[in-house]
């Protein structure tokens, strides 16, 4: 039998013990302060460590979507685009997941530091965060990105003013062939943000045949993001020559709205999408669609049609 001596001092072991463990894991939860953004970033570019390692920072640390950013691209020496691209990756993993938490008040200030001031080149790195990062992340997260863009720029006269001149520069770096082909589909997704009466012919002239699949992708995302009754047929004209997975973000786009999917019905009654082509989900979304009259159209014409 214990002495009472021995179990009070194996109670107090235990407690003490405890204490000590639950002020262990409360310090390596305590999420991370601005302070410490330089260093999370160096070991976010430190080529040694592990990819899931630099990854997981970024996934541990969504409070800090502006500092890291801040100092993933601080000392980046300019005109050193092999550097800015070892960068790339990472600061499209940090500004894509803020897109997706699509929070006015994170996205702000990332792009109040991204948009170029006027006169200033739009850098490479610049147009991933905005067309790559942001843009496509509020797509992703269901969000309309021209909505989020406007609360954004609110009240902000200078930021305004830089936004115009962004989709400038975005249009010109979309036809640039000596710019990285990925970055090309970051400023052909930021200038979804335009009219198409502006940039509309620009989007669709890399939707027709032979263009190179990535860019044609690029495309059809400022398509699918910009308004337009336009938007549709355009984004239904080189549906034949699309590869596989553009046909997919193709009907995403054009599933996004009540209009387009009725112009998506009419293209299945045409024949220029086949029912086999938008797959069981997509299929099922518009046999059991909440709008009646979507619905009723569309079992009307693919019950059975898929089979």
């Amino acid at each position: 039998m214990r002495s009472p001596r021995t179990a009070t001092l194996l109670a107090t072991w235990a407690v003490t013990t405890a204490l000590l463990s639950a002020s262990t894991n409360a310090r390596a939860q305590a999420p991370s302060s601005p302070d410490e953004a330089p260093a999370l970033a160096r070991q976010i570019l430190d080529d040694s460590r592990p990819e899931a390692d630099r990854r997981r920072i970024i996934a541990d640390n969504p409070q800090l979507s502006l500092p890291l950013l801040k100092a993933l691209v601080a000392d980046m020496p300019a005109g050193d685009s092999k550097e800015e691209y070892r960068r790339i990756p990472y600061i499209w993993r940090v500004t894509v997941a803020a897109g997706k938490r699509n929070q006015v008040n994170e996205m702000r200030p990332i792009v109040d530091f991204v948009v170029p001031q006027m006169k200033e080149p739009l850098r490479d790195w610049q147009a991933v965060v905005l067309g790559g990062g942001i843009i496509n992340g509020i797509g992703l997260s269901g969000g309309w990105p021209d909505e989020q863009l406007r609360a954004i720029v609110a009240g902000n006269s200078d930021l305004t003013q830089r936004w115009a001149q962004v989709l400038k520069l975005a249009a010109a770096m979309a036809d640039n062939q000596k710019v990285f082909k990925g970055t090309r589909y970051d400023a052909l997704r930021i200038l979804g943000l335009d009219t198409w009466n502006h940039r509309g012919a620009l989007l669709f002239r890399y939707l027709v045949k032979g263009i190179d699949q990535e860019l044609q992708q690029g495309a059809i995302g400022g398509l699918s993001d910009m308004r337009s009754p336009c938007v549709a047929q355009a984004l239904l004209s080189g549906f034949s020559h699309y590869d596989p997975e553009n046909r997919g973000f193709a009907l995403r786009a054009l599933l996004r709205d009540r209009d387009r999917t009725f112009v998506l019905l009419e293209a299945i009654q045409g024949g220029t999408v086949k029912a086999a082509d938008l797959g069981a989900e997509r299929l099922t979304l518009l046999i059991n669609n909440p709008d009646p009259a979507i619905r009723e159209r569309s079992r009307h014409l693919l019950i059975g049609a898929a089979d």
